[in-house]
């Protein structure tokens, strides 16, 4: 199945592989699986985040010739905003009667998506909400790219692919310069958008190349099994144990993203196959429908938990913080998110068939 980004209405295992993403994270941070990093699945959202804005955007100028900026600001605002307030709200009155404080500087970098370089420049401190550091760079992404998008189809498809490219390799050269040669902390590295932003551009590439010649072919050969993904996975897992830090902070995590993209086209294609068929089942496709809000409040289900069994197996004891956390999501989703995306559907401007999509990229 190849990508033509400019016809089809809904786009096989997404969902199933944001609940893949945003479970890599909880487990992780559970300390249940560490031989996978948990930023891989953060990764793996960047990538998704830069395929789907990236091709709903393509859609909205192949039938109307352009963008409306303020129709995709909308759209994002009401999509993204409600459940990420509340959860701050939520996590700054939580911690205020537990005795945890925020300094002024969290709560302003909190409420204005700057988490990110708050962590790159103090070292990635503890917070409950230290893990908003990547919608921050999301954030800052839905920012940034419609207008470039627009100005860069104007010109052609050919220049923005050409352009995200050249973008990526600037941002592996300067992510290469600031670790390995200026000493930059591993935080600020981690964390910065413009350290950060190759990911989403590598995702912003896929659509931008879907349909072309190559782009082709290459689809055609790495779904000829579905065996195949099995080779990206294993490569990143191989990279990321046998490599050093300085390969990681550098080359490493722009290799990570496009082994990724790979994975992610393979599962396009294969996710009909009995071996990927799990990620279009019902129950996995609602576990990525709620992953958003799984992302925001998985710090606190995970303290469920541990309070609840402070002393208990460590599976026993993630299981509960894990149930606890698809409950805080699916209150989220129900009572927070919904009514704003009725509202967002009612007033949205775009092509209805961009509407048709899911398009609930945020970790």
């Amino acid at each position: 199945m190849t990508l033509p980004v400019a016809r089809a209405r809904h786009l096989p295992a997404l969902d199933g592989l944001r609940a893949v993403a945003v479970f890599i994270v909880i487990a992780y941070h559970a300390g249940l699986m560490q031989a996978i990093p948990g930023d891989l699945g953060v990764t793996l959202f960047f990538v998704l985040s830069g395929f789907l804005i990236t091709w709903l955007l393509m859609r909205e100028y192949a039938s109307t010739g352009s963008i409306s900026i303020r129709a995709f600001y909308t759209r994002r605002a009401l999509r993204i905003f409600p459940a990420y307030y509340v959860f701050i709200l939520f996590s700054l009155t939580l911690d205020n009667v537990l005795g945890h404080r925020w300094s002024l500087g969290l709560v302003s970098v909190a409420f204005t998506y700057l988490v990110n370089y708050y962590n790159a420049f103090l070292g990635h401190p503890t917070t409950s909400i230290a893990h908003a550091w990547s919608l921050a760079v999301e954030e800052q992404f839905y920012l940034l790219w419609p207008l470039a998008c627009l100005a860069l189809l104007h010109r052609s498809r050919a220049v923005a692919r050409r352009t995200v490219g050249i973008l990526v390799v600037a941002v592996v050269i300067w992510r290469s310069a600031l670790y390995v040669f200026l000493h930059a902390p591993s935080s600020y590295v981690y964390n910065a958008f413009d350290t950060r932003c190759d990911a989403l551009a590598i995702g912003c590439f896929l659509a931008l190349s879907s349909g072309e010649g190559w782009f082709v072919t290459l689809e055609r050969r790495i779904r000829s099994s579905s065996l195949l993904p099995l080779v990206p996975i294993a490569l990143i897992l191989l990279f990321r144990h046998y490599s050093s830090l300085a390969y990681h902070y550098s080359v490493g995590m722009t290799v990570d993203a496009a082994l990724i993209a790979l994975f992610m086209i393979q599962m396009l294609g294969l996710s009909t196959t009995p071996l990927w068929s799990w990620l279009d089942h019902p129950i996995t496709r609602t576990l990525g429908l709620i992953s958003y809000p799984s992302y925001l409040y998985h710090v606190w289900g995970l303290s469920v938990g541990e309070k609840l069994l402070p002393h208990g197996p460590k599976v026993l004891t993630f299981a509960v913080g894990y149930a606890a956390t698809l409950c805080m999501a699916w209150g989220s989703f129900k009572i927070i998110e919904r009514p704003f995306l009725a509202i967002k559907d009612r007033i949205s401007s775009s092509p209805p068939s961009a509407q048709n999509v899911s398009v609930s990229v945020g970790p």
